[in-house]
């Protein structure tokens, strides 16, 4: 026969235990989920988010997004394991099956060459893109808008070719056409 007395007391006892163990297990979880959700530091990532801090070690006020997409450049289908560096930043990113990148968080920063001129309401980044047995590919002056989430610029990677010198492609986003358009005007000869 149990004593009536000690039924009390284990569920006193479960009652006190029970914020203790809670918080623990919860703790546990977080700090799981950070570990496993997360690459070791300085490996290639593609499983978070990426914010950057300015040149002036200032943390910036507006950012936009990014997420560029590698592929074939003759089937067009997605190059899974291609590295994208971003030299401004020094990071780089390793696509995913899709030949997406994760979502990258880019500063905003002010093009001071056009400041007095045209005010440009994007900032602009360079991205290099790497994959084995293709051709490298950089893509200078590369759109990201203020609170935005640019899906893509897609970028064609071409297979090297034997014997060749297989040289990087080098590519120049232009300018959005409203702001070339608006620049011209602002700028054209009275008759």
């Amino acid at each position: 026969m149990k004593h009536p007395i000690q039924q009390p007391q284990k569920m006193k006892f479960i009652e006190k235990i029970k914020p203790p163990v809670s918080i623990l297990f919860t703790i546990s979880v977080i700090v799981s989920l950070f570990l496993f959700s997360y690459i070791l530091f300085n490996q290639y990532n593609h499983k978070r988010n990426e914010a950057f801090i300015t040149k002036t070690g200032a943390e910036p006020k507006y950012f936009g997004y990014i997420q560029p997409k590698v592929v074939d450049g003759f089937s067009e289908e997605p190059l899974e394991g291609a590295v994208v560096v971003i030299p401004e930043t020094g990071q780089k990113f390793i696509t995913a099956s899709d030949g997406l990148t994760a979502v990258i968080k880019v500063p905003i920063e002010e093009d001071v060459h056009y400041a007095g001129i045209a005010p440009k309401p994007w900032s602009e980044i360079t991205l290099i893109v790497y994959k084995e047995d293709y051709i490298e590919y950089v893509l200078f002056h590369t759109h990201v808008w203020e609170n935005q989430t640019r899906k893509g610029p897609a970028i064609l990677l071409f297979p090297k070719v034997d014997g060749e010198e297989n040289e990087p492609f080098s590519v120049v986003e232009g300018p959005h056409r409203l702001w070339v358009r608006d620049l011209v005007d602002k700028f054209r000869p009275e008759r």
